[in-house]
């Protein structure tokens, strides 16, 4: 027995080595989704915190449900990261009870400056000569990307995109008045309301990681300084990632930057690269929509009239339909993006970078290789 107890104890000894985290209290936080659990974790230097993803790999973030055990994470963590802006559609409620019995929760959408719903991408305003390297301050959050300039007033680029020139799909009413499309099922879920899918701007993400630490530092009593420096380092490899990206677009004409999705999902790309959304599959900013026959009928004749290469759809959803209007009108391809969560492991997009990277690689070879 003696001979046992110190074989255990060796074992235990070489496992204590192996996991420097054995026997420490590490603070757990708890993303929604794993695009925002990578965040965090480059955030935090990928070991100041215990990281978790509330949603599995694959998982859709609007019609996530929670479970009991979920609710009871929650609640136990010592902050909930979430998107915010109606994005976690199911589990807004369980958000607010978690907040209200003493669980911080920090929405990302709350500390940038979100686009409305049907104006990305209607205008050519972010293309390569407006992100150029003097545009761009590494050590500063990269404030010139978001000068007045870009956006007046800042308060979501309404002067830019005002009702008399787009409708709410970003098509130019010349093209596409509302007498050819009163029916196409075009009248978004959230309409008017702020797009949720902010992960599409690195810039703007870029932007929120210094409130992002304080938080982190605040809810977990960390060294808020040892954070801020990781925080700084991650800011870098968002300015690389952003400035990979327009070198990805720059090989692609702008005549081509013409996107068709499965749901709203890539405005913030597009307002971003330089790209038009002129038309959506499910014509809402949540994949929980559906599509009236109208509303395919007229997306086709869109699809047709902008000679669209492609049309872009999602791994967390079903790609039936987009495959049956590729079908209908020939000579389209349906692309498959990761979108509302990240790759499987060892996969291009298996990182938020990486994701951003691979999906711009994605769009712009699909664009390129049309007619």
């Amino acid at each position: 027995m003696a001979a046992c107890g110190l074989i255990a104890a060796a074992c235990a000894g070489d496992d204590d080595a192996a996991d420097p985290n054995i026997g420490v209290d590490v603070p757990t936080v708890i993303a929604t989704t794993n695009i925002w659990a990578d965040v965090v974790e480059n955030v935090t230097c990928n070991g100041l915190v215990h990281v978790e993803s509330l949603m599995p790999p694959g998982a859709d973030p609007h019609t996530f449900e929670p479970s009991l055990r979920d609710r009871a994470d929650l609640a136990n963590a010592s902050l909930v990261v979430a998107n915010g802006l109606e994005l976690e559609e199911s589990l807004e409620d369980t958000l607010e009870a978690v907040a209200a019995e003493g669980t911080p929760v920090f929405h990302i959408g709350d500390h940038l400056d979100p686009i409305t719903v049907g104006e990305a991408g209607s205008n050519d305003e972010h293309d390569d000569s407006d992100h150029d390297e003097s545009d761009h301050d590494d050590d500063e959050g990269h404030e010139d990307d978001h000068d007045e300039s870009d956006h007046d007033d800042d308060e979501g680029h309404e002067d830019d995109h005002d009702e008399s020139d787009h409708d709410d799909d970003g098509h130019d009413e010349s093209d596409h008045d509302e007498s050819d499309h009163d029916d196409d099922g075009h009248a978004h879920d959230h309409a008017g309301g702020a797009d949720p899918h902010i992960w599409f701007d690195p810039v703007q993400i870029s932007g929120t990681l210094e409130e992002l630490a304080h938080a982190i530092a605040d809810a977990t009593g960390l060294n808020e300084s040892e954070i801020e420096a990781c925080a700084s380092d991650y800011r870098e490899a968002l300015d690389d990632a952003h400035h990979h990206t327009l070198d990805i677009v720059a090989e692609l004409e702008p005549s081509r930057r013409v996107l068709v999705t499965n749901h709203d999902a890539l405005g913030y790309f597009a307002d971003r690269y330089g790209f038009r959304v002129v038309g959506t599959v499910i014509p809402a900013t949540t994949t929980a929509a559906e599509a009236s026959i109208a509303h395919l009928e007229a997306l086709a004749e869109i699809i047709e009239h902008e000679n669209v290469a492609a049309i872009f759809s999602e791994s967390t959803h079903s790609t039936a339909t987009a495959e049956q209007l590729a079908a209908q009108i020939g000579d389209v391809e349906v692309v498959n993006l990761d979108t509302g969560s990240l790759g499987p492991a060892g996969s291009d997009s298996d990182t938020y970078i990486g994701l951003l990277t691979s999906n711009a690689e994605a769009i712009v070879a699909a664009l390129q290789s049309g007619n």
